[in-house]
């Protein structure tokens, strides 16, 4: 069994940064289903509203967090830390941001330097994968991608068992992959259009739900839309899962367009399982199921229906246990050996 190690995982967003002090251990590399693979234990918790106004506010808030949780904890071991931007692993350095006043940031040093253990960096949705990827619907496999459906699309690839990053850190950017040369322009910071991003993300949901509350008046959305509620993707998929028909409809076309970006990276990493998650998700098989029925009529044989498309496990504290999970695998990478 490997050694149990007491870390704080912190998920740096564009609206809130989420941090836990948690204790756990990584399973043996035996154990390759999710059912052996014990969740760390969450200790404690510190949730802050992020603070974009200027650089020096957001990392303090990112180390009051950090600072609340080590506080009368005993020995913190490491910390692991996913964040919203673009990351160069190698260096711990914040290279770039969309939603975040962080740019060229040495994040990994200045933690170093402020609270004496080793710490570990990544982009958020990275850490999102290998959480789910240590302890969640990816568990076992050795082949993953992971496709997170926020106000953005992010993504990660397990390979050979490991993350992959690029020569720089800046690979999996799979919300980027274009579905339509001609499409919707790109909503991030990004120069193209028919980006997946564009079709499939919580913004674009919430598009989609409204374009159809203007067409269909008498629907559940159009008359939300005349009273004056939100019609959002939260509406949306509450309204799918209530058996609204056109909630339905809508989120069937929604799913196609995830299905037709989900052919592109099969035909291309011949995944064992694609995990889907983050908050847009949360509509489930009424998006899933569309996706999966495009990957079969246009996705390449064998890879198409060798692949599972599965929603994420770890639920709303994906963020965290992610990132504690980053730190278990970077910063004691030999506890799972030990253990098997």
């Amino acid at each position: 069994m490997s050694a149990e190690r007491t870390v704080i995982g912190v998920d740096i967003g564009g609206t809130k940064i989420a941090a836990a002090l948690l204790r756990g251990r990584l399973p043996s590399i035996s154990a390759g289903t999710p059912a052996a693979r014990e969740t760390p234990v969450i200790l404690d918790r510190y949730t802050v509203l992020t603070d974009a106004h200027s650089m020096r506010a957001c990392l303090d808030g990112i180390v009051t967090c950090i600072a609340d949780l080590e506080h009368g904890s005993g020995r913190v071991e490491g910390i692991g830390v996913g964040v919203a931007s673009m990351v160069d692993f190698a260096a711990g350095h914040v290279v770039e941001s969309v939603n975040l006043p962080l740019v060229d940031v040495p994040l990994r040093d200045l933690l170093q330097r402020r609270f004496g253990v080793p710490v570990v960096i990544d982009n958020d949705a990275t850490a999102a994968t290998i959480g789910e990827h240590v302890f969640g619907a990816g568990a076992g496999a050795r082949e993953m991608l992971m496709l997170t459906l926020g106000t953005g699309v992010g993504g990660g690839i397990i390979c050979g068992g490991r993350p992959y990053r690029g020569c720089s850190g800046a690979a999996a950017e799979l919300g980027h992959i274009i579905i339509d040369v001609n499409g919707l322009k790109c909503p991030a910071n990004c120069p193209n259009r028919g980006c997946l991003e564009a079709y499939v993300a919580g913004p674009a949901m919430a598009a989609a739900a409204a374009a159809a509350a203007v067409a269909e008046p008498a629907s559940a959305l159009g008359r939300a839309l005349t009273a004056g509620r939100a019609v959002d993707s939260r509406l949306l998929t509450r309204l799918g899962r209530e058996g609204d028909a056109g909630a339905v409809a809508v989120l069937a076309r929604l799913g196609e367009y995830l299905g037709a970006g989900l052919v592109t990276l099969v035909n291309i990493f011949n995944p064992e399982v694609i995990v889907i998650g983050g908050g847009a998700a949360e509509a489930g098989e009424l998006l899933l199921g569309p996706a999966r029925g495009v990957l079969q009529a246009r996705g390449s044989r064998p890879a198409r229906d060798q692949v599972r498309i599965v929603p994420a496990a770890l639920g709303p504290d994906a963020g965290f246990i992610g990132a504690a999970a980053l730190a278990l695998t970077e910063l004691f990478p030999d506890d799972a050996q030990r253990a098997s």
